[in-house]
């Protein structure tokens, strides 16, 4: 029996739940059919029927990343789609399999990296936060700390905290001067305290000695 009816679009609502629901179910049961079924609803389905296929998808790569690992390749293809909710969706989903499967979004990361420049917000915070978990990598550092260097500048103000949080945290240490410049820059143009408190605790975290 297909999945589809179990989508919300296809129960004529507008809300989420139903789409989480099947996650949930589908990533404890590991219905690789189901999820297979998904995975092609993203790429050929009505509008609608994609949204929640995405949806879905990335609430499973949240709770069971490895049941949706296999589709990977089609979460990249979908990135070429001019359909702004898609590719954010697909970066979200591609962000919740970089820990498994670093290689794959390493080789990949151009192409994820361009699709979230042309998407929103939530794609560029994802994207971040899929740099961030590569720079943890020792086999990937020496690539990604320089990206990280390079794209943090130039990020929207708003979201500059959280990703100098990304940053800080798997930064190495060869880095880390070079982030701590870019983040004392960045506080001469921030107002907010809060922001401010943000970044002074990157900075203290980045100063710290390391054994």
């Amino acid at each position: 029996m297909s999945i589809v009816p179990r989508l919300a679009a296809s129960m004529e609502r507008r809300d989420e739940a139903p789409n989480i629901e099947l996650a949930k179910e589908l990533a404890q049961s590991g219905n690789i059919t189901d999820i297979g079924e998904l995975a092609e609803l993203a790429i050929s389905a009505e509008k609608p029927i994609r949204y929640n296929a995405i949806k879905t998808l990335y609430e499973i790569g949240e709770l069971a990343p490895k049941l949706i690992s296999p589709h990977a390749q089609i979460f990249i293809e979908l990135l070429g789609d001019k359909n702004n909710r898609i590719l954010w969706g697909s970066i979200q989903i591609l962000d919740t399999l970089t820990d498994i499967n670093p290689e794959f979004i390493a080789t990949n990361l151009d192409i994820i990296l361009d699709a979230a420049d042309r998407s929103s917000v939530i794609a560029r915070d994802r994207a971040m936060s899929i740099l961030s978990k590569l720079n943890a990598h020792p086999r990937f550092a020496p690539i990604i700390s320089p990206v990280i260097l390079a794209r943090l500048p130039h990020c929207a103000p708003n979201q500059f905290p959280m990703y100098a949080e990304l940053a800080g945290a798997t930064m190495p240490r060869i880095h880390r001067a070079g982030l701590i410049e870019i983040i004392e820059e960045a506080q001469k143009s921030i107002a907010s305290p809060a922001k401010q408190k943000r970044l002074n605790k990157v900075l203290v975290s980045l100063r710290k000695p390391t054994g």
